[in-house]
């Protein structure tokens, strides 16, 4: 029994060293060595290079790429940009020439409103002219012709005068010097119609207006040197009455003649020919 016992065991050891060997062999051999361990470092560490390496590469070309991108991106919005402000300046110039057109119409519609007022305002000019110059025509004319009869009387009753003795050449001189300035007048009213309408249908009556008015004003100094010189006529006819009067005795038929002639009537009222939209003829 014993004996038994102890074979078993012995038995039982043995297949345990052999197992025991098997393991040790296997790890043996599963266990590098030193070199084996350096070249595996190794050639872990050249895996690791080469990975490292390619991830650099792909990192690389992704950067290269998304470069590419973004310069095709800023490209892109680079002539984006561009038509966009091609687009505004086509734009604006439409725009300028459309302003432009539009500032030219209106001036066109200005200058249009303005001749129009232009020509209102020349038509009511003309017309204001008209009634002036017809207007200041007529008081001269009246003028005139109420010297003119004055002076037909006093030459009438200078005359008379002259036949009972009386010198009367000194008034009948200043008498004749009325008469010549009324003369003077009296053919400047005469041709004064057509020179208006020269003034009328001018471009500019206003200013034609201006030489106008230099003949109304030479027409009218006229009528006062007519004025005066009949006022002298007077006086130097009295003068002569009573020269006459003292020499003969104050013969009474001279007398009366001389108290019967009239003052010429007041004809320079000092008034002025007459203005053109406020403007005096003066």
């Amino acid at each position: 029994m014993t004996i038994t016992r102890t074979s078993l065991s012995l038995t039982s050891l043995a297949i345990i060293l052999t197992f025991a060997s098997f393991a040790y062999a296997a790890q043996a051999e599963e266990e590098p060595t030193p070199r084996e361990r350096f070249l595996e470092m190794q050639a872990n560490n050249l895996e690791k290079k080469e990975n490292f390496e390619a991830t650099q590469q792909a990192r690389q070309e992704e950067v290269e790429t998304k470069r590419e991108d973004r310069k095709e991106e800023v490209e892109e919005k680079r002539e984006e940009m561009k038509e966009q402000m091609e687009e505004r300046k086509e734009e604006a110039g439409e725009k300028r020439e459309e302003m432009k057109e539009q500032m030219e119409e209106r001036k066109e519609e200005m200058e249009e409103k303005r001749e129009e007022r232009k020509e209102a305002l020349q038509e009511r000019t003309q017309e204001r002219i008209a009634n002036l110059a017809a207007n200041v025509s007529n008081r001269m004319e009246a003028a005139i012709e109420r010297i003119r009869q004055i002076t037909d009387r006093f030459q009438a009753r200078m005359d008379t005068l002259a036949e009972r003795g009386v010198d009367v050449s000194q008034a009948q001189a200043a008498l004749n010097e009325a008469t010549g300035h009324l003369d003077d007048a009296a053919a400047a009213i005469a041709n004064i119609d057509a020179q208006i309408e020269e003034v009328i249908a001018s471009e500019s009556p206003r200013e034609a207006w201006a030489a106008a008015r230099e003949t109304y004003g030479e027409i009218k100094a006229d009528i006062k040197e007519a004025h005066q010189s009949l006022r002298s006529a007077l006086t130097l006819l009295k003068e002569a009455v009573g020269t006459a009067n003292d020499e003969r005795g104050a013969s009474s038929a001279v007398s009366n003649d001389a108290d019967t002639t009239e003052e010429p009537e007041d004809v320079d009222d000092d008034s002025d020919t007459g203005t053109v939209d406020g403007e005096t003829t003066e």
